[in-house]
This record gives structure tokens, C-alpha cells and sequence, in this order.
């Protein structure tokens, strides 16, 4: 295998996954940018309604939890307008089928195995299925630049047997389990110390509100707390660290027994069907991801 040769994500892909890639993770940001708001809105306006803060006549802790509030619910009508979550479910859902269309392609793989120009026919015609499935979505292309059949992947395709062995152990197998165990740490350090938090504020919620009962304060410390909590848990869910680490962590193991398998397999015969089931390892941890979201089934991953 030549040592230059190399995908590189996301530029050497089909145009379709860069332009999904690139929608997800806008979509994704700014959902998560909205989620915070929302969250510090509501969470602003617990706090300040608890407070007896006054000038004069003038309740001043009440107004700014009015405008805590009033923030929160802007925030809550553009996430229900411009849904920025659907955004990034179905981009991701998306560029992710359109990831492993192109390394079966590569790879020569299931509809993939033959040469000639009906191959790249197909293969483009399996990425237009996945387009059409994404007609609310702005997925633009770079005018005269972006192909849905890269050079680079021409490249892979034209390698002998033992080279794209080599390269999809190197590039696909072993880069996506690194990737896996990675974000499944990530994560479980996350769920833990969100966990942590959560169980804190609770706590601090107890204590707040027995100085209440009995009249040592007259802050509403339990209202406050309370906030605090939901607020802490609301945001865990929103991310799902814990669902994460463990679907990370399954896929990364399976990932590690392919690339083992990978290593004694010198039958090209057995190739196409080998990487059919190394690629739907991969794909049931997307098919799960889309489950929990509610991401139509009919975008294509397997």
C-alpha cells in the first residue's frame, strides 16, 4: 500500500457526507447553544424569584426572573421553529450512511464487488437514495470542486487485496475503535461527574429545605436547589453520557474482535462478506443512536 495514500475525513469522502457532516454539527451546536440558554434562563428565574431583593417599591429579583423567563421562552419557540435538533439527527444519520456506502465501495464490497462504470452508476445512485430522503435539509455543495466519487477513493478501490486489507484495518477498523474507546471514557467521566452534581444538589436541597421548616431563613433555598437539580438532569439526558459510554464501549469491544479476525483472513473470496459484517458492527451503534433520537428509519445505514 502506497504510504501517501490516505482518506482523510472529511475531505476525501463523497460531497453528500461532507455537506451532512458539516449541517450536523452546525445543527448540533446550535441546539446545544439554545439547550444552555434555556436552562440558565429558567434556572435564572428560580433563583431571582426567591430573593426579596426590592428598591423602593420595586421588586427587582421578581423583574429579572421575568426576564429570565422571557428568554427562556424565546429560546423555547426558535428550538420548536427551526427544530436544530432534527438538523443534527438526520445529518449525522445521514453522512454516517453515506460513510459506509463509501467504504463498501472501496472495499469492493457487497453491490461493489465488480469493476466498470455500472459500480460508480450504483454507488452514486445508493448516495442520491440517501439525499433524497433529506429534502427540508441545506446541504450546498462547493460549486466545480465537490464529486460524489472522490479520487482518493478511486485510489483505495484500485489497490490489490492485501493493500486494502491493510487499509481499511489501518484507516476504518482500527480508527474507529480508538475513536469508540475514546468517546466512550469521555463520556462515562462525564455521566459520573454530572451524577455527582445532580446528587449534590440534592442534597443541598435536603438541608435547604429543613433551615426552612424551621424558620432560620427566609430564602426559598429549596426552590433554588431544586432548580439547580432538574436543571443538572435535564442536561444529562439532553446528553445521554451514560447511554454513550456503554453503546461506545460495546461497539469498540466488537470492533477489537474484527480487527483481530481481520488480521488471519487470507481468502479474498470471504473479503466482500467480511466487511459487510465489520460495517454492520459499526452501523448498529448509528441505528441505536437513531433509535433514542427517533430518527426515521428509512435513512439507510447497513
Amino acid at each position: 500500500m502506497p504510504t501517501s495514500l490516505r482518506i482523510r475525513d472529511p475531505d476525501d469522502f463523497p460531497a453528500l457526507y461532507r455537506s451532512t457532516n458539516q449541517a450536523s454539527l452546525l445543527g448540533q451546536g446550535f441546539f446545544l447553544r439554545l439547550t444552555k440558554a434555556r436552562s440558565a434562563g429558567l434556572l435564572a428565574a428560580a433563583i431571582f424569584g426567591a430573593t426579596a431583593w426590592q428598591s423602593g417599591d420595586f421588586h427587582v429579583g421578581a423583574a429579572v426572573a421575568f426576564l429570565a423567563f422571557l428568554v427562556a421562552l424565546v429560546v423555547e419557540v426558535v428550538l420548536l421553529n427551526q427544530r436544530p435538533e432534527q438538523v443534527w439527527y438526520e445529518g449525522r444519520a445521514a453522512a454516517e450512511s453515506v460513510k459506509t456506502l463509501t467504504w463498501r465501495y472501496m472495499m469492493r464490497a457487497d453491490d461493489f464487488q465488480t469493476n466498470g462504470a455500472d459500480i460508480d452508476r450504483r454507488f452514486v445512485g445508493a448516495v442520491s437514495e440517501v439525499l433524497r430522503d433529506l429534502p427540508a435539509m441545506s446541504i450546498p455543495t462547493e460549486a466545480g470542486r465537490d464529486l460524489q466519487i472522490t479520487q482518493p477513493m478511486r485510489d483505495v478501490r484500485a489497490l490489490p487485496f492485501e493493500g486494502r486489507r491493510e487499509f481499511y484495518l489501518r484507516f476504518r477498523i482500527q480508527d474507529q475503535q480508538a475513536w469508540y474507546a475514546g468517546k466512550s471514557s469521555w463520556n462515562a467521566v462525564r455521566a459520573r461527574r454530572w451524577t455527582f452534581a445532580t446528587i449534590v444538589l440534592e442534597f443541598l436541597g435536603l438541608v435547604g429545605a429543613a433551615i426552612k421548616a424551621f424558620g432560620w431563613v427566609e430564602l426559598d433555598v429549596l426552590g433554588i436547589f431544586a432548580a439547580a437539580a432538574a436543571t443538572a438532569m435535564a442536561w444529562l439526558q439532553t446528553k445521554q453520557h451514560q447511554n454513550l459510554s456503554t453503546a461506545y464501549a460495546v461497539t469498540s469491544q466488537e470492533l477489537a474482535a474484527v480487527a483481530s479476525d481481520l488480521g488471519s483472513l487470507t481468502d479474498e473470496l470471504r473479503w466482500p462478506e467480511f466487511v459487510g459484517d465489520a460495517e454492520e458492527a459499526i452501523s448498529r451503534e448509528h441505528t441505536l443512536w437513531r433509535a433514542s433520537r427517533g430518527i426515521r428509519s428509512r435513512l439507510r445505514i447497513d
